[in-house]
């Protein structure tokens, strides 16, 4: 839900116009981390699927852009600029490791983009270009001792 919302509301600023709108999806499809990355491309196609199907996001229909970094972390921010400067795509989906965000960030920054990040991080970054949709170590530890601490989780003390 909170994707639709921040995808409406950029919409909203996108000047009228019945052009779909341009979604990039910036996962690694072969190498290494195809085996991580393919399902969060086929995640996000389902999205849009769903969305299109229902009319789309204020009327216009979200048009996916995919492209290929291949596991290289160097690949990443080069296609990143390609989604951003030549594909000019409104937001990206994208990333599964913390070296390919790194890589990407600056991309981001300086062509003003918007990276939806989907997995947990190390916490300690933050942009105003990227959606961190994961948990930092801190939202993961402090539940998990309290857990522990608990009398469901074996009273441990």
């Amino acid at each position: 839900m909170m994707i639709v919302l921040t995808l409406g509301a950029l919409f909203a600023m996108s000047p009228v116009s019945s052009e779909p709108v341009k979604v990039g999806i910036l996962h690694s499809l072969s190498g290494t981390m195809a085996i991580s990355e393919v399902s969060l491309r086929d995640a996000v196609l389902m999205a849009v699927d769903e969305i299109n199907a229902a009319g789309g996001v204020l009327g216009k229909q979200i048009e996916p852009v995919i492209v290929d970094p291949a596991s290289d972390w160097d690949l990443f921010a080069e296609k990143a600029k390609e989604l951003l400067v030549t594909e000019k795509v409104n937001s990206v989906f994208g990333c599964w490791t913390s070296v390919s965000r790194k890589s990407v960030l600056p991309v981001f920054e300086e062509n003003d983009g918007l990276l939806f990040y989907p997995v947990q991080y190390e916490g300690e970054e933050c942009s105003p270009n990227i959606i961190y949709t994961g948990a930092t170590p801190n939202q993961q530890l402090i539940p998990a001792a309290q857990y522990l601490m608990s009398e469901d989780g074996g009273g441990y003390k």
